[in-house]
């Protein structure tokens, strides 16, 4: 398990780096789709709740920094369809990129689980459709084409 955790961070970092805009973006996500569907995948090994609880959660914190720094690079960039959200209750503009990675790694841990159980990427695609929201231009973008639901 150890090579596929230090696999998938070499693989994420190249493939995040890439993400400077909304279709980069919807590129990497149908390449992790497919990574996580393929359960001889190390993304799918290293994904499983086995092993070395520190190795993996330090596996965890290198991937949630990866993607952090592609959101804020989305964000930052004003790239289309990276939008900023209001608050409803102190009416200012901004977005937790934090929470935005937080959801991310949710959807990709508890959508890949649920996807493997039944087979079918559609819960895998769901979960992703609304975590990426803050930074896709609308969750009908990737609805309507931007993937494909296999």
């Amino acid at each position: 398990m150890r090579t596929h955790i230090a696999e998938v961070p070499a693989r994420e970092s190249a493939g995040l780096a890439a993400v400077t805009d909304r279709a980069k973006l919807a590129d990497w996500r149908r390449q992790v789709v497919e990574e996580l569907m393929t359960p001889s995948s190390p993304y799918v090994v290293a994904l499983r709740q086995t092993g070395d609880m520190r190795a993996r959660a330090d596996f965890l914190d290198q991937w949630r920094e990866l993607i952090a720094e592609a959101v804020d690079r989305l964000l930052k960039s004003g790239a289309p369809g990276a939008r900023l959200c209001t608050s409803r209750r102190t009416g200012d503009v901004g977005v937790d990129a934090r929470k935005i990675v937080v959801l991310i790694l949710a959807a990709l841990q508890g959508g890949s689980t649920l996807s493997r159980i039944a087979p079918d990427a559609r819960p895998l695609n769901a979960a992703l459709d609304l975590a990426l929201v803050p930074v896709a231009a609308t969750e009908d973008d990737f609805l309507n084409g931007e993937r494909d639901d296999r």
